[in-house]
């Protein structure tokens, strides 16, 4: 699963790739920097495959409390479904995101992204607030939004 690739590798978390969608949220201005450092090919990116489900999952959450409108919510969701994110099957991963969500206290879905990151060896970039406190900077791998920098 290592890449080949020059490039600098990442797993992006799902709290980093909705906020690409939903601009109220804070820390929207670096989550769209790695956006584009991807989109330039300047860094490479990757997720398990749970990162679709959840990010349209947010979307929806987003539309459901008024955050963004039904068409802002629609093409959002067929932006996002266009991105060429390779992406893993959790299945490979499941065991291991078991063991790190008991090790680390943390959910189960972040779990597969740390996995995930273990798996690639390269840092599991997020900026989900709860995944950080439980991590308390245990998780080697762990790349916080506001510390990366392409």
């Amino acid at each position: 699963m290592e890449s080949t690739s020059k490039l600098p590798q990442y797993v992006v978390d799902a709290s980093v790739a909705m906020k690409w969608h939903v601009r109220d949220e804070p820390l929207t201005d670096l989550a769209d920097a790695t956006l584009l450092a991807y989109r330039n090919d300047l860094v490479q990116l990757l997720a398990p495959d749970c990162l679709w489900y959840e990010v349209a999952g947010a979307i929806r959450k987003a539309l459901r409390t008024g955050r963004v409108t039904t068409d802002d919510a629609r093409d959002s969701v067929v932006d996002f479904a266009g991105l060429r994110i390779p992406t893993f099957g959790s299945r490979a991963l499941i065991v291991h995101a078991y063991d790190f969500a008991l090790r680390y206290g943390c959910s189960f879905y972040d779990g597969v992204y740390l996995a995930l990151a273990e798996a690639a060896d390269c840092p599991c970039l997020h900026a989900d607030y709860r995944l950080r406190n439980a991590l308390a900077g245990r998780f080697t791998r762990e790349l916080w939004l506001e510390d990366w920098s392409k």
